[in-house]
């Protein structure tokens, strides 16, 4: 019997002994967005990095302002699937400094309904592969979701709808 209480002795001591506290908060690892910010411009916060998993995305990258082009920063978010090509990732981008109509220069081809906001649907000069779904917040404030299918073009605006309903839901309330 005294054995048998050694052992437990001995055994709650070993498990004590591999146990620690940290002080401090959790936080999440570097670059991962857990929670979009509420009056954010920035593109890679209307999806956190939670909600672009859910959808078979990795975290999103930042991409530039290419001003020369009238291309506002943006962020991309690639396939999780290692196999995958770019028809499978979605790209953002937040323009604050022209219209909605100045960065596309033509007419929409129609509006979509997706997560209670309408969204207008804009071909691409590149091609009926790329597809790019807009929504403007001001005069001067706007956001598109482009995504893309090389081989398959009545594809191309799959992933754009379905991050569009997670991506009006971080979207400013006018």
């Amino acid at each position: 019997m005294r054995w048998r209480i050694a052992v437990v002795v001995a055994a709650a001591g070993l498990v004590s002994a591999c146990t620690t506290t940290v002080s401090g908060t959790p936080q999440p690892a570097p670059g991962r967005i857990t929670v979009a910010p509420v009056s954010s411009t920035d593109p890679c916060t209307l999806l956190t990095t939670d909600e672009a998993a859910e959808l078979g995305l990795g975290p999103g990258t930042p991409k530039p302002a290419q001003p020369s082009y009238r291309v506002p920063p943006g962020c991309e978010w690639r396939s999780l699937d290692p196999d995958a090509s770019l028809d499978d990732s979605l790209q953002a981008y937040y323009g604050t400094d022209q219209t909605m109509e100045e960065y596309f220069a033509a007419q929409p081809l129609g509006e979509k309904q997706i997560g209670g906001i309408t969204w207008q649907h804009y071909s691409s000069i590149m091609g009926d592969w790329l597809c790019n779904l807009a929504v403007k917040l001001g005069e001067m404030e706007f956001v598109v979701l482009s995504g893309q299918n090389l081989l398959d073009p009545s594809k191309s605006c799959v992933v754009a709808e379905r991050a569009a309903p997670i991506v009006a839901a971080h979207l400013p309330q006018r």
